[in-house]
């Protein structure tokens, strides 16, 4: 498991998922951790993070979670373990502190740990603002598929992922500003997706599996 005193801070992590002997949409993550050690006064070569990820690749053709870990300098470390979704049936909502962001995909995820403690592996948490506006849970974007079937999303996510980005680039998905728990209650399900899980394999809630 990986322990944040490990490396200096700050610590970034990108996770990729790996299937078929491939990267799958490594341009787009590619781009968002040479961005991320820019906005943070380092610089990081897109050439290099793509060769130490193809060195430290798994040989395996199944289904991997790859974790880069890296500075705005340097790739630290890569890990990589066979994919095993998690089977959600219910999430919680929970307020953020007001002064919370996560803008950047840190290493460092002790505030989502400590939110999650005491939960069953069943369960995961919906993040909701002072404001009363939707987020994302711990480790996902959501989607909202309204009455009429269009999907809409949350447009100030705590961090939006590779996945997201790739799915409001193609007009799959709509951005929509306030979502609330309102929102859930009329929405027909509820989508969990991440970069391991793009739409077609999202995790799929109804609004009576959330816990207000």
């Amino acid at each position: 498991m990986y322990t944040e005193n490990l490396y200096p801070p700050i610590t970034f992590i990108d996770t990729l998922r790996y299937e078929g002997g491939a990267f799958v949409d490594l341009p787009r993550h590619l781009e968002r951790i040479c961005a991320t050690a820019l906005a943070h006064g380092g610089h990081i070569g897109i050439d290099l993070v793509e060769q130490v990820l193809y060195s430290s690749a798994p040989t395996s053709l199944e289904l991997f979670r790859v974790t880069l870990y890296y500075n705005k300098e340097e790739v630290l470390e890569v890990r990589s373990i066979p994919y095993h979704r998690r089977q959600i049936q219910r999430l919680r909502l929970h307020k953020l502190p007001e002064d919370f962001s996560y803008r950047y995909k840190y290493a460092d995820r002790s505030f989502f740990l400590s939110v999650r403690e005491g939960l069953s592996s069943e369960e995961e948490v919906l993040f909701v603002r002072s404001d009363g506006s939707l987020t994302d849970t711990t480790y996902t974007n959501i989607l909202l598929e309204l009455p009429n079937g269009n999907l809409i999303t949350p447009s100030q996510p705590l961090l939006k992922g590779t996945q997201l980005s790739r799915l409001l680039e193609q007009g799959k998905v709509q951005e929509q500003a306030g979502l609330t728990c309102e929102d859930l209650r009329r929405s027909r399900r509820i989508y969990l997706i991440n970069a391991m899980m793009p739409l077609e394999e999202a995790i799929i809630l109804s609004p009576n599996q959330i816990i207000y």
